[in-house]
């Protein structure tokens, strides 16, 4: 504020246009600094919301690609015991090995919908966009 060593004290509550515009200086720099702050948080947040996204993507990749694989070969190991039972070799465990497929295939589509959906409620797009095909032309 005002220096007393340069003549008589300034009356209490009034301040020199050269305080105010000071004041105004130290006002702007505080208003910049808290500025690029709020900015470097808001990247960091950023960053670690983008990162943890990567790793949800991965873990639903190996929950699919497990889930695809555990229903195989339950399928085929159901058809393998009632082939052995049965007599029937191979025919049952072909079939429980296509059930056992299907099975996977849709677990994957019902994965894939409800990641989707936690997605499209976080960031308000769906994952990929809709492309025209051949036959949309005609």
């Amino acid at each position: 504020m005002s220096d007393p060593d340069h003549g008589a004290a300034p009356e209490k509550g009034n301040l020199s246009p050269e305080d105010i515009a000071e004041f105004k200086r130290r006002a702007s720099e505080l208003g910049t600094r808290i500025d690029s702050v709020q900015a470097e948080k808001q990247a960091e947040i950023e960053e670690q919301q983008d990162r943890a996204n990567r790793s949800r993507g991965m873990a639903y990749g190996l929950r699919m690609s497990t889930e695809l694989v555990a229903a195989i070969l339950v399928g085929g190991f159901m058809g393998y015991m009632l082939d052995t039972w049965l007599g029937t070799m191979p025919w049952l465990s072909l079939v429980f090995i296509m059930l056992g497929f299907s099975a996977g295939v849709l677990n994957i589509l019902r994965t894939f919908q409800r990641m989707q959906a936690d997605i499209e409620a976080q960031k308000g797009f769906t994952i990929g966009k809709s492309v025209p095909d051949e036959d949309d032309d005609r």
